[in-house]
């Protein structure tokens, strides 16, 4: 009898290893490479791209936040799809709060997982250079969780916040998705099926909405982000790989009262000189939309992407 009970129990363990063998398998072959990453990306979903990126490596990869990402627009509508459907072998890596600490820990990830694009065009937004902004200085959770062991100590200290909770549920949680694809990608394959909508457009923004969005302190090396700007250009340029770096159109209609004065002006001449020094070409495009452009303060209507399509169209390698 007990010989028994542990032969049943050996074949349904068998089977569960088996089962969950099959579906690593075809979660890691047959899940759809989506457009742009979903809002809570996992670490896993991140791997594959990279995995799949190393395999037929991509013309162009871009890094930038939620403008290039296309917040407000359907997948299909932002400039890096637009160029995708065009024949432009892009790859996008934005994400909704990313930000040069991201931008250098994707970096390092590209180089070692042996990506060797043509190009990376990087996105610079003034405003997640503001120490008050939530990405200023932390990685996306699935960012830190691949690039940690790439990372210098004091840059994971900088960069990656002490983990709140290692309870007994977290720790199991680690280990089902060290397992199981479909457990580790599953926020990825829920807002595949059940798209989350992004928050509706404000209809009159007004500029008091955005107080606060940018600082208009002058920009030094100091500054987290500019410091991570710069290590990000650098690695770069070490693998040979060409950067050209943007900067994010910016409704100066509606922001006008707040970002229209010497400082902010003085600080997209800082940040130019500074990536020109270390090796990029800077495309100005701080005032090349108009007000009617935007849903906000700096997110580009779906016209508008077409245009930001075209302009970065113009510098990606033939």
């Amino acid at each position: 009898m007990r010989r028994q009970l542990i032969g049943t129990v050996a074949t349904v363990f068998g089977v569960v290893i088996a089962l969950v063998v099959m579906q690593n398998i075809v979660m890691w072959k047959y899940f759809p490479h989506l457009d742009r990453m979903t809002t809570d990306f996992s670490a896993a979903y991140l791997q594959r791209e990279l995995e799949s990126m190393a395999a037929s490596p991509p013309q162009v990869v871009f890094l930038g936040d939620s403008v290039l990402w296309g917040f407000y627009l359907k997948a299909n509508q932002n400039a890096i799809s637009i160029l995708a459907s065009q024949g432009c072998r892009c790859r996008n890596l934005s994400f909704k709060a990313s930000s040069p600490p991201n931008y250098y820990a994707l970096a390092n990830l590209l180089l070692r997982y042996g990506v060797r694009p043509k190009l990376v065009v990087l996105e610079i937004d003034q405003r997640v250079l503001n120490p008050v902004n939530n990405a200023y200085s932390r990685l996306h959770p699935a960012v830190a969780d691949l690039a940690s062991p790439l990372l210098s100590s004091a840059d994971r200290k900088l960069l990656i916040p002490p983990a709140q909770d290692n309870s007994l549920e977290i720790r199991l949680g680690r280990v089902a998705s060290a397992l199981s694809v479909l457990y580790a990608m599953r926020a990825d394959l829920r807002e595949m099926l059940q798209p989350v909508p992004d928050t509706l457009p404000v209809r009159h923004p007004t500029a008091d909405l955005f107080e606060g969005e940018y600082d208009l302190t002058p920009l030094t090396d100091g500054n987290v982000g500019v410091r991570y700007l710069e290590k990000t250009v650098d690695a770069l340029r070490r693998a040979r790989i060409p950067i050209v770096a943007f900067m994010t159109p910016t409704n100066h209609t509606l922001l006008h009262s707040y970002i229209d004065g010497p400082e902010y002006g003085e600080n997209l001449r800082f940040l130019q000189r500074m990536l020109e020094r270390h090796g990029a070409r800077v495309l100005n495009l701080d005032r090349a939309f108009s007000g009617k452009d935007f849903y906000d303060y700096a997110h580009l209507r779906a016209t508008a992407q077409i245009r930001l399509a075209q302009i970065l169209g113009r510098e990606l390698p033939r």
